[in-house]
């Protein structure tokens, strides 16, 4: 049995007196949450989590400001969008990754992103997450949306999106070309067989980079609520020392490993999953600091390409961004959490 001990310093005082049950709603189950999961980070301060699948975006943050998910990870242009042209009362705590493995992948039977034009291109919605990004690359090939040259069709979350493209169409018989797909399904991708696998046709990183992808995001009533601040305090430091460990080389073995449980996978597919959570530039590991903090330069990046496309159409002229992104109360994005968060002691001992 191995015992890793993570000792931070300004240790925040908390009394876990009972287990408190979380519902956590995600897109995936990232390699961060893997770990916490199946290491025991999460009951190690009292925390029952529930993880919860997102089936798209729009209901996903629906859940989320009706209570019912206590946290979310979900692409901070969500976030975006709903605190900026929605006005919905939705906050950052901080960033997880820059888009590990975010690519545009395709049928077999595509071979280049121009092989696209006339065909219809999944996503989740056409109004947030990746969407604004495929516009994007696709546009640097002569290709444009606005134009007719491709369409979207609309699906859902990445998980249906990728079983559809292996399938080769919707579950209705439908036929499907490409989508967006991010960790952990790019890598699953790479090891379907040949008839299935899927191409891969461009990188996002080749294109828009740094580009902040997922975020921690609450509710902006809870953060006033002091039961649901302790136990939101208590999750993000699971998640933290969980990414503390994941960013360590020298758990490398064991990350991999408990990557391979967590979405059973092979040892070999958790490898590649591996190599994408802790690339230095878009992966789980990569943000500024260490600590969540939300790359500036990323999320201006989001907010640009946003905006190349109408995605700020409905926005009152003259919004100031560079102001609305300033961390703070009451904000977009709110670090207190994430402060108290990461000043916890968690200990915990595993096996693996």
């Amino acid at each position: 049995m191995l015992v890793f001990r993570f000792f931070i310093l300004n240790v925040l005082a908390l009394s876990v007196v009972a287990v408190d049950f979380v519902r956590y709603g995600a897109f995936t189950q990232t390699a961060t949450y893997s770990i916490a999961s199946q290491l025991g980070f999460f009951t190690s301060l009292g925390l029952n989590v529930s993880y919860l699948q997102i089936p798209n975006s729009t209901y996903g943050y629906n859940e989320l400001l009706n209570g019912g998910y206590d946290i979310l990870t979900g692409t901070i242009d969500n976030a975006v969008n709903l605190r900026f042209v929605s006005k919905k009362s939705v906050t950052v705590l901080g960033q997880l990754d820059g888009g590990p493995d975010l690519v545009i992948a395709s049928i077999p039977q595509i071979k280049s992103i121009l092989d696209l034009k006339g065909k219809s291109l999944m996503v989740d919605s056409p109004v947030s997450g990746y969407a604004y990004v495929l516009q994007k690359i696709l546009s640097l090939f002569g290709l444009s949306l606005g134009n007719g040259d491709y369409s979207f069709q609309v699906v859902g979350s990445t998980i249906i999106r990728y079983q559809d493209l292996i399938r080769d169409s919707l579950p209705n018989g439908t036929s499907v070309y490409a989508t967006i797909l991010t960790y952990p399904f790019t890598a699953e991708g790479e090891y379907v067989a040949n008839a299935s696998k899927p191409t891969v046709l461009a990188r996002a990183s080749d294109f828009v980079q740094p580009f902040s992808s997922t975020a921690f995001t609450v509710a902006e009533s809870s953060l006033g609520n002091a039961t649901k601040r302790t136990v939101l305090t208590r999750i993000l430091s699971s998640f933290y020392a969980a990414n503390e460990f994941l960013a360590n080389p020298n758990n490398k073995q064991c990350s991999i490993s408990t990557i391979a449980k967590q979405l059973n996978v092979s040892m070999q597919v958790a490898e590649a999953e591996y190599t994408a959570a802790t690339d230095p530039m878009t992966g789980e590991t990569s943000s500024p600091g260490g600590n969540f903090t939300v790359n500036r330069q990323g999320l201006l990046n989001v907010i640009d390409v946003r905006n190349q496309f109408q995605g700020f159409a409905n926005l009152t002229r003259g919004f100031d961004f560079v102001s609305a992104i300033q961390p703070g109360k009451g904000q977009l994005i709110d670090y207190s959490v994430r402060d108290e968060a990461v000043r916890i002691n968690v200990t915990f001992e595993s096996a693996c």
